[in-house]
């Protein structure tokens, strides 16, 4: 079936963070732009759910206070609302608690180390902030720890807290330049009402500014190129002069027929970073004291959201419980054995549960062997243009909202 015949100035091929970022800066300069969503609904991995009056996102979310994300969504005029994740908690070793030593005191203090581990640990906190990342992107993250580090309580301690920022548990393969760029972000921010508050915001923004969408479009193929792009799918076809997919790299490949040649879309380049999520809402804390805890040796997190932000209507708590795992992992077990060391008796207190168990949280792994990622501009393809958390120099949602202005950008220069 074929749509109305009015062309485009862009279509954008997915409704989340990086295509809804887009849509915005390009509406604003005057173009007209349709995104074009398979689900029900926009958002992606950013949306939320409602349960027993309480917010769930897709497994734990955060922002960084000094990540570009901030940055951009002021640009765009919206606000977020939310808390600081302060740095304290509790570390599981051996199936006993220790506080995380992140301040001085419970540095100084802290039994998991000796006076030359405490040392090391202190100039590690000391200095990464200044490190270059760009001449160690190309080492290996357990690489480069084994050659700096020489206490292995230390490394595991720095492994911890970099699987924490990069939802990572692939040392031997992500970029150690990639990974400490993630920990120079900052602290944590989780949001007021879950993500979903960002992301209506992002399509009021949108909207108003007369972004058109469609939901429960699947794009099959994509045709042609600048300024003559034809998008087919499985209801029927649109017309544009350009187009950004920021769909994953798999799906971007498959309906860019054009792209099966191009080195930029080697699929075997693009490893999938996923986890293990156990969604909970409690009626209560059995151990009120312990709101985040993580696993020091083993791959484990624990957060009590609400603590930090606004996620209940009825004071109940919004727990996540994660497993940052390999391709062979089956883990519901595993998180609600760790969760028992944390809050022993939590099954007595289940409100709603939910269990996640291969969400993907990034499209790809940052790798050292990796010579650069794909920027947005596809080259010999004059119009298409790519974006999402596997495009440009960041990770994550970083890369999500950085990707989405720089495309953006270039789109405006070749519509001009």
């Amino acid at each position: 079936m074929q749509s109305e015949e009015k062309k485009w100035d862009c279509i954008i091929i997915g409704g989340g963070i990086a295509g809804l970022t887009t849509s915005i800066y390009l509406a604003r300069s005057g173009k007209s732009v349709l995104i074009l969503e398979k689900s029900k609904t926009l958002g992606g991995r950013g949306r939320t759910t409602k349960k027993m009056d309480s917010y769930l996102n897709l497994g734990p979310h955060a922002l960084y206070s000094n990540g570009k994300s901030l940055e951009i969504l002021r640009e765009l005029g919206i606000e977020i609302d939310g808390g600081i994740v302060p740095t304290k908690g509790k570390i599981v070793y051996k199936n006993e608690l220790y506080d995380i030593p992140a301040t001085p005191i419970s540095l100084i203090t802290s039994p998991l180390l000796n006076w030359k581990a405490k040392k090391e640990l202190f100039t590690f906190f000391s200095t990464y902030k200044k490190i270059d990342t760009n001449k160690i992107h190309q080492i290996p993250l357990q690489q480069w720890l084994q050659h700096k580090i020489k206490d292995e309580v230390v490394r595991h301690l720095i492994l911890m807290i970099s699987r924490l920022s990069t939802y990572s548990n692939e040392p031997d393969l992500l970029s150690a330049g990639a990974a400490l760029k993630q920990l120079q972000l900052g602290n944590a921010i989780y949001l007021n009402n879950g993500w979903q508050s960002m992301i209506d915001s992002l399509i009021n923004v949108a909207t108003g500014l007369g972004v058109q969408y469609r939901t429960g479009q699947n794009v099959k193929s994509v045709n042609g190129s600048y300024p003559q792009v034809t998008v087919h799918t499985n209801k029927e076809e649109f017309h544009s002069r350009t187009v950004l997919s920021t769909s994953s790299p798999h799906e971007t490949a498959k309906m860019f027929s054009m792209l099966e040649n191009n080195p930029e879309m080697d699929i075997k380049e693009y490893i999938p970073v996923r986890v293990a999520c156990l969604d909970l809402i409690l009626s209560r804390l059995p151990n009120p004291e312990i709101h985040f805890a993580l696993g020091l040796e083993e791959p484990f997190y624990f957060s009590n959201h609400s603590n930090i932000a606004k996620l209940s209507d009825k004071n109940y708590q919004v727990i996540h419980v994660m497993k940052y795992i390999n391709a062979k992992d089956d883990t519901e077990r595993e998180l609600e054995g760790f969760i028992e060391k944390i809050q022993p008796g939590w099954k007595k207190f289940v409100v709603y549960k939910r269990y996640l168990p291969r969400m993907t949280v990034s499209n790809s792994l940052v790798l050292a062997n990796q010579n650069e990622r794909p920027s947005p501009l596809v080259k010999h393809l004059p119009g298409v243009y790519i974006a999402g958390d596997w495009v440009g120099d960041e990770m994550l949602v970083e890369a999500s909202f950085q990707s989405a202005r720089n495309a953006a950008q270039l789109i405006l220069e070749t519509l001009h």
